[in-house]
């Protein structure tokens, strides 16, 4: 069976967190405030966010094998951001099993050649998984070609068994792609390797995004949660700063989802690529007006705000200038030696057997050969691959010149007057709160 076939019910038409009726021609998308990963408080935001979805029955039906998607990059450990937290993912299975399910299965394919004992261990995922009653699958075993828009994409075998698929990412920022989150994360259902090979027939920002959501139509799932009690900012979605949000979300619309999203990056859903083709295939609502943001998490995330990537601007250009910019802005990847321990992952998951080795043993990245996929980035498991460009060092030194500005001005200003409780206005009142 395939999780396509089951028809989940319908959302109820109001919500115990939000005052009035929500129209049904509108997407929902549901926001519960959860402040840390405590696994009491991550259960109850689970339980608060699928509420006004009509709760985990409205997706899952007894009997049924659900396969659960977190975002496991690669083996990093769950504070550092790059991965979905175990707490989420093991209250989603444990309330997949509530709801009736079978079998409940947790599974993603990492960016490059990770050995999944290793991966399962770092992100804290198998242990989790294994208390709350489910079972991690493996991406490794044999897979069979699946058409999906102009071509095939390889697909694990065992996936004819699943019946629902609950896609749970990590709400991070992108250096190509801008944000990674439920659209995006669905592309861990493609084994790794193969996922490297497919950079290199899109190189592009644009053509990548057009690949990434035929991806996402043919998967489609059924439901997506999304981890943003913890986000990534900056160079994500490896190598950027863990950043507070305090959200756990929830949607049956991935497109909605992604749309919120883009509004902690000061964006539009139109200003990431992903989105705008999404929402213009019918896979979802990209306009604001038609999604309804519901739950006590809503606000914090009106008000949450994520540093973008720094490379975000590559995705304006189009195919035939992306090359070319890029060229000239030497916008590439680079090794650090001071963090590279030569393990080798990068090298193996290059498609375009760009890095090599030099007479040292260093590895080294050639410029002539990279088509600028960053998967050589987002496998690194020690930080020790980053983006080097002249655009990049001279922002850099703007932002010290400007730094150093700012403070010696402040050294140099008296501090402001403030007025004593002597002097204040007898016929003001009390302060406000």
């Amino acid at each position: 069976m395939h999780h396509r076939k089951s028809k989940a019910k319908s959302p109820p038409s109001s919500s115990p967190t939000h005052t009035g009726a929500i129209d049904r021609t509108q997407s929902i998308v549901s926001a519960a405030a959860c402040p840390d990963y405590d696994p009491s408080t991550v259960r109850q935001a689970l339980e608060r966010a699928l509420t006004p979805l009509g709760g985990m029955k409205a997706v899952v039906s007894a009997g049924q094998t659900v396969l659960v998607n977190p975002n496991l990059l690669s083996p990093r450990s769950p504070d550092e951001c790059v991965t979905t937290h175990p707490a989420l993912v093991a209250a989603i299975v444990r309330s997949c099993l509530a709801a009736g399910a079978a079998r409940v299965w947790v599974g993603d394919s990492p960016a490059g050649k990770h050995s999944e004992a290793s991966l399962w261990e770092k992100t804290g995922v198998r242990e989790a998984v294994e208390k709350a009653g489910g079972r991690m699958q493996s991406f490794t075993g044999p897979a069979k070609p699946t058409a999906c828009g102009g071509r095939h994409i390889p697909v694990p075998a065992w996936y004819d068994e699943v019946d629902v698929l609950i896609s749970v990412p990590k709400l991070k920022t992108h250096l190509l792609t801008v944000l990674t989150c439920a659209l995006k994360n669905v592309y861990g259902m493609v084994p790794g390797e193969a996922k490297s090979l497919f950079h290199g027939d899109y190189p592009s920002p644009r053509s990548m995004a057009a690949f990434l959501v035929d991806v996402f139509a043919h998967f489609h799932p059924a439901l997506s949660i999304v981890d943003a009690v913890q986000a990534m900012e900056g160079d994500g979605p490896a190598n950027g700063r863990p950043a507070p949000v305090g959200v756990v979300l929830a949607s049956r619309d991935a497109v909605a989802l992604d749309a919120c999203a883009t509004r902690l990056l000061g964006l539009t859903p139109d200003d990431v690529a992903m989105v705008r083709l999404a929402a213009e295939r019918g896979l979802g609502s990209a306009d604001m007006d038609r999604i309804h943001l519901v739950g006590d998490g809503a606000k914090p995330l009106r008000h949450a705000r994520l540093k973008p990537a720094r490379g975000r601007i590559l995705q304006r250009f189009p195919e035939w200038a992306f090359r070319c910019v890029t060229w000239l802005l030497t916008y590439r990847p680079r090794i650090k030696d001071s963090l590279c321990v030569r393990c080798g992952i990068c090298a193996a998951t290059c498609s375009r057997h760009a890095i090599t080795v030099d007479e040292s043993g260093a590895y080294r990245i050639q410029s002539s050969a990279c088509i600028l996929c960053m998967c050589c980035l987002e496998s690194c498991p020690k930080h020790a691959v980053a983006v080097r460009s002249p655009l990049l060092a001279l922002d850099h030194f703007r932002k010290a010149i400007t730094g150093r500005l700012r403070k010696k001005k402040e050294r140099h200003e008296p501090p402001p007057h403030r007025q004593t409780d002597s002097s204040a206005n007898p016929d003001s009142g009390p302060p406000e709160h």
